[in-house]
Order: structure tokens, then sequence, then C-alpha cells
């Protein structure tokens, strides 16, 4: 089987990847455990966590570079286990540029159509072609040593784009890029997707890049899938507390608390405070007989009130553009974030503010304190709870 070619020569058409109960142990490390996903064909998947998790595992063995230790690979409909990976007809991108260091950029793009053995006339116009996509075009007769690091991975990235493979699988490509590079490259990837109608399973740690490139998000913790869903989906709706507190910028805020009450009035408190529950939540947690709650609220569905359940110290103002967001500290030492349209002229390290959840701002316009009080606590949407032991959301 080791000989064997995926019949790509024929079909080039983008290729479904999909990974069946595939796990992968070095010794007794686990590094990948139990994976099963399904990458649809033309699509662009993201995986995404945080080092050390297993994504680039993942794509090792997807490409064939490792051996699964159980489980099944299949590249457009074939099991592949067993095949060379310079017969998967994939193309991978390196974090590191993995460029040829003698040969020129023209060279080094051109080099896969050159061992496929394409002619001349059709290498010339298909690298002069990516090169322009990818800001290259006046660098083809520079060596690697004569550029930055991001035109070093951009010519990476055109090496593998140049040859229309099967599938693309990407790890970290941006990570050496400066910020306003980063950003415009995302946009050039994605318009490349959309023009090459290819898969792409892309690998990455930052969430931000993830939210906005991927048309889904893997989530991956301790070499295991945590939860697979459209960016909008992951975020508003997190499987656990870890894909909660990795997913968004700034991440929810996760604060342990013990349940009082009994039915519709229960509270959730903590050393800080206390959150009186929505009927539903406190529904789900009554259901599941709990004492403890993990609860998530995402920074934003935080508000600043003259009589809040919640009590925080300031510890450090950021100024993100027309807003401002708070770190703040309860006494047990805990930090949360709030993200706020105050004037952080009038903020300063140490004041001690009451906070409220989920009266968002455009709602506040032009409501006096006493109304503002008047409110529902705890709008259902901008609480989350998950199970102290288990990490899992509880939905009502």
């Amino acid at each position: 089987m080791a000989g064997a070619v995926l019949s790509s020569d024929v079909d080039r058409s983008p290729a479904a990847v999909s990974l069946e109960g595939v796990s992968k142990w070095y010794d007794n490390v686990p590094a990948v455990q139990d994976f099963t996903i399904d990458a649809e064909a033309g699509e662009f998947l993201v995986l995404l966590g945080p080092s050390g998790c297993g994504k680039t595992t993942v794509l090792r063995l997807i490409a064939g570079l490792e051996i699964p230790s159980q489980g099944v690979i299949r590249i457009g409909g074939q099991v592949v286990n067993d095949v060379d990976p310079r017969n998967r007809d994939i193309a991978m991108v390196f974090q590191s540029y993995a460029l040829y260091p003698h040969m020129t950029v023209r060279r080094n793009i051109e080099f896969p159509l050159r061992s496929r053995g394409h002619p001349a006339p059709a290498r010339s116009r298909m690298v002069e072609e990516v090169a322009r996509s990818l800001q290259l075009d006046k660098l083809l007769d520079r060596k690697p040593a004569q550029l930055s690091g991001g035109q070093r991975q951009r010519v990476a990235l055109a090496r593998a784009i140049v040859r229309r493979p099967l599938a693309f699988l990407m790890d970290e490509p941006l990570s050496n890029l400066d910020a306003q590079l980063r950003i415009e490259m995302r946009a050039e990837l994605v318009e490349l997707h959309a023009k090459l109608d290819t898969t792409i399973i892309y690998v990455t740690h930052d969430q931000v890049e993830a939210t906005t490139m991927g048309n889904r998000i893997a989530v991956i913790d301790q070499s295991r899938l945590q939860q697979v869903g459209t960016p909008r989906e992951v975020y508003e709706h997190p499987a656990n507390a870890f894909v909660a507190g990795f997913v968004g910028n700034p991440p929810m805020n996760i604060i342990r608390g013990h349940l009082e009450g009994e039915g519709d009035a229960m509270n959730a408190r903590f050393q800080d405070g206390y959150l009186q529950l929505p009927p539903v939540l406190a529904a789900a947690a009554r259901r599941e007989n709990l004492g403890e709650v993990l609860i998530g609220i995402r920074p934003q569905d935080l508000q600043i009130v003259e009589q809040g359940t919640i009590h925080a110290t300031v510890s450090l103002v950021e100024v993100v553009g027309s807003e401002s967001r708070l770190v703040c500290r309860f006494a047990g030492g805990q930090f949360i974030t709030v993200d706020t349209d105050r004037d952080p002229a009038h903020m300063r390290n140490g004041d001690v503010i009451d906070l409220a959840v989920g009266r968002p701002r455009r709602e506040q316009q032009g409501v006096s304190q006493e109304e503002l009080r008047s409110l529902p606590e705890v709008p259902p949407e901008a609480l989350h709870l998950f199970d102290v032991a288990s990490g899992r959301r509880l939905d009502p």
C-alpha cells in the first residue's frame, strides 16, 4: 500500500478530509485522543487551541508525517493510513518556512511544479500569478536570506498554493508576520480560499484568526476535541468552561459560585457578591442537583452601576478605541474583565466599583439609576453556567 496514489490527477475538485476515532500516542503520552471530525470539501476548517494541545499532530497525521496509533483517516473518501505522504496530494505550510536557501523565490515557488513535470511556460505563468496575489512579484529573483520573516512565510504559502492540491494544511502560517500584515494576509487567505475552491485545514492558537477566517472552528484541549461549530455557535454557546474561557477577546470571565435558595429564587454566591439566576438557569442547576457552579460572564455583559450585587477593585484601565476595558480584582485575588463606554478619565486604579450583569449599554441611554435597578437582574442570554466537576455547559 505504501506506493498507493490518490486519484487527484483525474479529479481536481476539492476533497473532504475526515478522521474517525483517531488517536496518537508517544510511548504512554497521548498527543491526540479519539479524534473524530469531518472537514467538508471546500471548507475552511480551523483547529484552535493552546500550545501543546495536539492540533499540529492532527495536521501531521493527515499529511502522513505521523502514523495513527488507531483510527481511520480519509482524503476524498479514500482511506490514506497506508498512503505515503508524497502521494496524498496535499500541501502543508509549516510554522517554520522550510525554504531552499540556495534557490531564488521563483525557483522555490515553482519547485513542486517542476517535480511534477509541468512544462516551463505553464510553470512561469502559475508562479507569477500566485506571486502577484501574495505581493511577491517584485521579489522573485531574491533568495530567502534577502527576505524578511514575513516575506519568507509568504513564499512558503505561495509554494503550497501554486500546485492546487486536493487540500491545504496550514500550521500557524501567519505567526511570523507583523500585526498589520497579519490582518491583510487573513483577508488574502480568505479570498484565495474562495477563488481556489479548495479545502483548508488551518491550525492556530489565535482565536481572532479562528473566528474571522474559519467556516467552522474545532476547539482542542489536552489532546481531545472539545467543540466543533461556526464561530458564532462556539462563541454564543460554548460546550464547556474551557471553550468559554478560550474563545472571545477578551475571554469570558469564569467565577465559581455556591448555589443557595429554592425554586425560582436561586442565587449563586461568591466571595465578592452574588447573582440571582434567571428561572430557566435555576431550573437547569436544580435538575442537576448541584451545590456549586461555574458562572460565565462576557466582559461586555458586565455593567458598572451605583448599587450592584458584585463588588470589585479596579487594577488596570485600558483604552480600547472608543471604549474602556477595566481589569478588576476580587478580594480573593481573581481577576475579571469589564468592557465599558464610561470615560476612563473618571476611573482610577484602586477604585471600588459595583457591577451588574446583562444590561446592554444601548438600553441604558436615558434610563435613570432607579429605573436601571428595576430591570431584570440577569437576562438568561448574558449568563452561562457550567458544571464544576466536568466543565460541561448546563443548558436550560
